[in-house]
């Protein structure tokens, strides 16, 4: 009767080749993975990010009218997460490294505090320390995006005032930025911003996610 082969691979060698395999594979999948939640990482744990943490200036109070917004455009430095810095600065024309933003400003209910009429007609450049946490106080500084897909609103012209637009999907708002109607689960984002001294609106990048009470879209069953 003649001799069964012998399987020349052991259990132990088909052992030691499944774990070998898994350690190449592991060894592959981390360049890739740490490139993806890389971003993730430097924000949520080393509180970094690529968002410059500037103020930049918008405008002057004086410049806000007292019945309806008005819009200034800022130059906001862009960097893409998932581009080398070096790439960015070196690579790229340094005009093209800003993104413009337009940003809206309104007084709340369009109730301007009283001297911003005084500054109109004085061109007065600078305020008091008073005036400024007044001004602070009673200004809306607006996101220009919809805050359902983004698309760029427009302050309309009514009877009774007026409304922010959006000419994509219908978005309405109202002077302040609150829902009103249409497609947005929210009132418009805010930007983070301040008034100074010098009588000049400063913003960051970034925005206020909350809202302010009412600016939520109604909750329906």
């Amino acid at each position: 009767m003649a001799e069964l082969q012998k399987d020349p691979m052991t259990r132990g060698d088909f052992l030691g080749f499944g774990v070998l395999g898994t350690i190449v594979g592991a060894l592959l999948t981390i360049p890739p993975a740490a490139f993806i939640l890389g971003p993730v990482i430097d924000v949520n744990v080393r509180g970094e990010s690529d968002v410059p943490d500037d103020w930049f200036r918008a405008g002057h109070v004086s410049e806000v009218p007292p019945d309806e917004p008005k819009a200034f455009v800022v130059a906001f430095p862009l960097n893409q997460v998932y581009s080398e810095r070096q790439v960015i600065e070196e690579g790229v024309d340094t005009q093209e490294q800003t993104l413009r933003n337009a940003i809206w400003t309104s007084w709340k209910d369009l109730k301007p505090p009283g001297f911003i009429a005084e500054l109109g007609q004085n061109r007065t450049p600078g305020i008091s320390r008073e005036q400024v946490i007044e001004a602070q106080g009673a200004l809306n500084v607006l996101s220009s995006s919809c805050a359902h897909l983004g698309c760029p609103v427009r302050w309309l012209v009514k009877e009774d005032g007026g409304e922010f637009l959006c000419p994509c999907h219908g978005g309405i708002y109202d002077i302040n930025g609150a829902y009103v109607g249409g497609p947005p689960p929210r009132g418009m984002y805010r930007y983070t911003y301040e008034v100074r001294e010098d009588g000049y609106i400063y913003v960051k990048h970034e925005f206020d996610v909350g809202g302010d009470k009412g600016s939520q879209k109604p909750f329906v069953i």
